[in-house]
């Protein structure tokens, strides 16, 4: 991949990571003490300390989902393979970075 292309998927990974899509469903999947009791515990007792509660590698897992949701509602647009895959290694690329620090299923403070 060019240095501008990489450059472009990191600009829109740095503003999808902080959009409403991945928002909504982060906030969704943490207070959702029904079908994910576990983080939304954790996520609720971190709260009272001003703390997060989710791990890495739930972000992470947040991260795929919203960007398949996200894709999904554009499918007219050609489905862009070379865009999905390069954004999808980035994710790659993230967790590995976890997984080699020991990191990964930490929770975030």
């Amino acid at each position: 991949m060019s240095k501008s292309s990489e450059s472009r998927i990191k600009a829109f990974v740095d503003w999808f990571i902080r959009s409403e899509y991945v928002e909504g469903l982060t906030s969704d999947r943490d207070s959702d003490f029904i079908h994910r009791a576990s983080r939304a515990v954790r996520c609720y007792d971190a709260a009272a300390d001003g703390c997060d509660g989710k791990t890495h590698a739930e972000v992470l897992n947040d991260w795929r989902d919203a960007f398949r949701y996200w894709i999904n509602e554009r499918r007219l647009w050609n489905e862009p393979e070379r865009f999905i895959t390069a954004v999808e290694a980035h994710f790659d690329h993230v967790e590995a970075w976890h997984e080699s620090h020991g990191s990964l299923f930490q929770q975030i403070g």
